[in-house]
């Protein structure tokens, strides 16, 4: 019989409770710290696979900045994450992007889709603002 103690700090909610785990053999013995029935949840999960939204950055050509923020729109295994990102620094976007647009559909086979978080223009604007900043200093 092999007993473990671990320690989880639940992210379902602003709460953040922080969660107390025995397991003996692969099956919880104890789990204190949860203030809801979603730490509990959290905890079960955690164990079997944790889970997370994935958050990067992916180039772009013709915008204002170099890189469009995007997400997946799901959470996936985070033991994905090293390939995903892989894939994501493959990709090299040009505008118009906007946001919610489908970047990469179910990523590494796992049904979710990465996502554009915003909408990318032209540069045109971007660049006349700055210049007008510049002229304005000094």
């Amino acid at each position: 019989m092999s007993t473990e103690k671990r320690h989880f700090i639940c992210v379902t909610c602003p709460i953040g409770c922080e969660i107390d785990v025995e397991t003996r053999d692969g099956e919880i013995v104890s789990m204190s710290g949860n203030k809801c029935s979603k730490g509990e949840e959290f905890v079960l999960q955690e164990l079997k696979e944790p889970m997370r939204t994935l958050t990067s950055t992916v180039r772009i050509k013709g915008a204002r900045w170099a890189m469009l923020p995007v997400r997946t729109d799901n959470a996936i295994p985070k033991r994905l994450f090293p390939s995903v990102l892989a894939e994501l620094a493959q990709v090299e976007l040009e505008v118009p992007v906007k946001m919610s647009e489908v970047i990469l559909s179910n990523v590494a086979g796992t049904g979710a889709d990465v996502v554009a978080t915003r909408s990318m223009d032209r540069s045109s604007n971007g660049q006349a603002r700055r210049r007008r900043r510049a002229t304005d200093v000094g």
